[in-house]
């Protein structure tokens, strides 16, 4: 441990690479599986529902190297296994699902591929973050890398990702790498409007579960 630390130290990719992978703590999301985005269609900074970001790093799976800038060859995608999920990601902020602010939009899609990703959700059967030195409290919050996605990346190049554990939700999200960006469909399975009347209820559900306001 580093002094004065009370976390191991985060392990470099060279160290995780000799560590490998188990069939176990791989996970296959099949091409029937629907992933969840929200995303603002107005404003700076717009990304499509099915693009990939290339700045960073700026959240704990990006595969950016710092500085933080504009990264041409490297590039995340994030979604959430359900609806609320993807919700609570998206304004975790200020606690606060902002219907109007940027018009944004709730989209289900489902990849053209099966992907495959490294489990670190409290629901895997393997055990990579523990051998990897991790204690099990880590499962829930963070895989103790350095930096995150990049060290995944690094060390298992034909990942298409890392599957965790919203801090928020509770539920599962996945960050998705350069590889996936084969699996992305063209079309959506669905995409509405926060303002869509038919997400009323749905969003209020959502709130209630997740602790946040609905403006």
């Amino acid at each position: 441990m580093s002094e004065g630390s009370t976390l191991p130290d985060p392990l470099s990719a060279a160290e995780l690479h000799d560590i490998g992978m188990r069939d176990d703590e791989l996970r296959r999301i099949d091409t029937g599986e629907t992933r969840w985005r929200l995303h603002r269609t107005v404003g700076p900074h717009v990304l499509g529902w099915n693009a990939f970001r290339h700045f960073g790093p700026e959240l704990r799976f990006d595969p950016h190297l710092p500085p933080r800038s504009e990264h041409l060859d490297r590039a995340v995608w994030y979604g959430a296994s359900t609806p609320g999920a993807a919700l609570a990601e998206a304004f975790q902020v200020d606690r606060t699902i902002d219907r109007r602010r940027g018009r944004p939009h709730l989209t289900g899609l489902s990849f053209t591929r099966a992907l495959s990703v490294l489990d670190l959700a409290v629901d895997s059967p393997g055990a990579s973050v523990t051998r990897a030195g991790a204690r099990s409290r880590y499962r829930q919050r963070r895989i103790r890398l350095r930096s995150g996605g990049r060290a995944v990346v690094e060390a298992f190049p034909e990942l298409d990702g890392v599957r965790y554990n919203s801090r928020f939700a509770g539920q599962a999200c996945v960050a998705l790498v350069a590889p996936a960006r084969s699996a992305m469909p063209m079309q959506p399975v669905v995409s509405l409007p926060l303002t869509h009347p038919d997400l009323g209820g749905r969003l209020a559900a959502a709130a209630r579960c997740i602790g946040y306001r609905v403006i």
